[in-house]
């Protein structure tokens, strides 16, 4: 019995190749060896069939020795040499931390744990978490890096640095290879994200006033001064929680905001409301239905899918296999009691596209059933022009029942309020943050505010120009505040900073041919008699250009009065 349990023994260890383990542990210890690895009973011994502990540290350190080689020896042993799979693993994982490390750029590091494996077993499960931290901080500097305002620098980096610190403090949680090699990055991103943040409060020190204001497209409230139009969210928030009951929404306005609304929108509605915004700026947006659809999917897919990953893609862009998408885009949203706000921004494209033959009147069918029988969809089409000005029959007829939401300008309390806390909604900064930019009412000189909005005329466009160029020239002059002959100087200089958007309300491309006429008159005269044309004497009132003042009407915006007598 003593002879074949010793026979058992011996044949035990020569099937497995035990006898190779002294040798493997004079290569990894005291110290790993790592040119030495091509002696090691794996790199020529394709039948070792137990795992060798430590075996990661010896690869590693031979990636060190002979980086081409020891690549192409982890990935043989991930494909092709089971017992060791594991530890070719762990080495390839070390591999991937330590070349993170050496990254300079944040903005990179994305691309670097893309490569990291992933599995169920020890640390892969843990792998998919790591990645995604990384990602998030990878996007916090390419932000970061895509500034323009130097005043945001600084906030910018302090999430940053925020961020690979909460990473550090996951990592304690997380098992070997990550939380070591991965520890040891983080310390040195951190150290390149502190470095940042003290560069943006040097230059935070020598900007005394912030330039928060930006005019012209739609606006970032994380990056750029935004009010919150509070009476026409609450009325959008109304209509999506009650309902609409098969009536759409359309929603009108010249440079009123209305595309800054819809961007922001998500973050003031409860959770259970969706917003996706397609925006059809020229036909070029819209080359095809196919094209349409397609742009329509995608962007519900991205509204949807941080509720339902599984959410299934648009088949084939036609108008059945759309119809039948929808009907199950509504079934979801029912058994989830949700409801999805589905905005056509610029309408008038779908317009002009049903006239050139473009999209297929069929479509049209199916948006109007849609709109009848989904009422977990909310459809919003979103314009300049109103309804009575929509030429193809269809869609007049689509949208005879839409329920009208005009965007108004600014009151003068939103346009205090834009100017004196320009970045209240902003997430860069905590909301108790003393650092969140903010301007003293005083700043904008006497009674500055309610000139900026009168000669605005609470134009949002209107009002960021002034405010931007008031900023611009109190920081040219290191003056403390802005006083009546800068604002006269900022008013002239915003006619010709503003000379495409001023161009653009006055005299739009689809203006009818008798309005720019009658506004021309305005260069001689403060006011003149209303125009004979119905079709001008609407459409001047319904764009908000002029005010009636005993009978005779009158630009209602002083900036467009002087511009038009200037440039016009």
């Amino acid at each position: 019995m003593a002879i074949a349990i010793d026979i058992a023994i011996c044949l035990c260890i020569l099937a497995t190749r035990a006898y190779y383990y002294p040798l493997h542990l004079f290569l990894i210890f005291p110290v790993v060896r790592g040119r030495l690895y091509p002696w090691h009973p794996v790199a020529w011994d394709d039948l070792c069939f137990i795992p060798f502990p430590g075996l990661d540290r010896l690869l590693v350190a031979y990636a060190e020795y002979a980086p081409e080689n020891a690549h192409s020896e982890i990935k043989r042993l991930i494909d092709h040499y089971p017992s060791q799979h594991m530890a070719a693993l762990r080495a390839r994982t070390r591999l991937i931390a330590r070349a993170a490390a050496r990254e300079v750029d944040l903005s990179q590091l994305e691309a670097y744990v893309a490569q990291l494996p992933t599995g169920n077993q020890g640390f892969l499960a843990h792998t998919p978490r790591v990645r995604e931290i990384i990602s998030e901080i990878s996007q916090l500097q390419r932000r970061f890096n895509s500034l323009d305002h130097l005043f945001l620098r600084e906030p910018s980096a302090t999430l940053l640095v925020n961020k690979i610190g909460d990473f550090q403090n996951c990592l304690n949680r997380l098992p070997r290879p990550l939380a070591r090699e991965f520890s040891q990055a983080a310390r040195q991103w951190r150290t390149i994200a502190e470095n940042q943040q003290r560069q943006a409060q040097n230059i935070l020190v020598r900007m005394p006033h912030p330039a928060a204001f930006r005019a012209g497209g739609s606006v970032d409230r994380d990056l750029t001064a935004f009010v919150l139009r509070e009476s026409a969210i609450s009325d959008l928030k109304r209509r999506l929680v009650l309902g609409t009951d098969g009536h759409p929404l359309i929603l009108t306005g010249r440079g009123v905001g209305k595309s800054t609304l819809l961007g922001n929108l998500q973050d003031f509605l409860p959770i259970s409301l969706h917003v996706t915004v397609l925006s059809l700026d020229s036909l070029a947006d819209c080359p095809s239905q196919a094209d349409f659809l397609s742009a329509i999917d995608r962007r519900m897919t991205k509204a949807i899918l941080p509720s339902w990953p599984d959410f299934p893609a648009l088949a084939q862009p036609t108008s059945p296999e759309f119809e039948r998408w929808l009907h199950h885009c509504n079934a979801w949203l029912v058994e989830m009691k949700r409801r999805l706000l589905l905005a056509i921004d610029g309408y008038e494209t779908l317009d002009r596209a049903l006239n050139d033959s473009i999209l297929d009147a069929k479509l049209l069918t199916t948006i109007a059933m849609s709109i009848q029988n989904h009422r977990q969809i909310v459809w919003c089409f979103v314009g300049n022009r109103p309804l009575s000005e929509v030429r193809h029959e269809i869609l007049a007829s689509c949208l005879a029942n839409a329920q009208p939401l005009e965007v108004p300008p600014f009151t003068e309390a939103e346009t205090r309020r834009l100017l004196t806390e320009p970045l209240r909604y902003s997430s860069l900064w905590r909301d108790d943050d003393p650092k969140r930019p903010r301007f003293n009412p005083d700043f904008w000189g006497d009674n500055g505010i309610e000139r900026i909005h009168a000669e605005a005329g609470g134009w949002p466009h209107l009002v960021q120009l002034l405010a931007e160029t008031i900023v611009d020239l109190t920081n040219d002059r290191e003056q403390a505040q802005a006083d009546r002959v800068l604002l006269d100087e900022a008013i002239a200089k915003a006619i010709v900073a503003g000379d495409a958007v001023l161009r653009q309300l006055m005299q739009p491309e689809d203006a009818a041919p008798g309005e720019w006429e009658y506004l021309r008159g305005f260069r001689t005269r403060d006011t003149q008699p209303p125009p004979d044309d119905e079709a001008v004497y609407q459409a001047l009132r319904r764009r908000l250009l002029v005010a009636e003042e005993g009978g005779q009407w009158r630009l209602r915006v002083p900036l467009m009065q002087r511009w038009l007598r200037e440039r016009g």
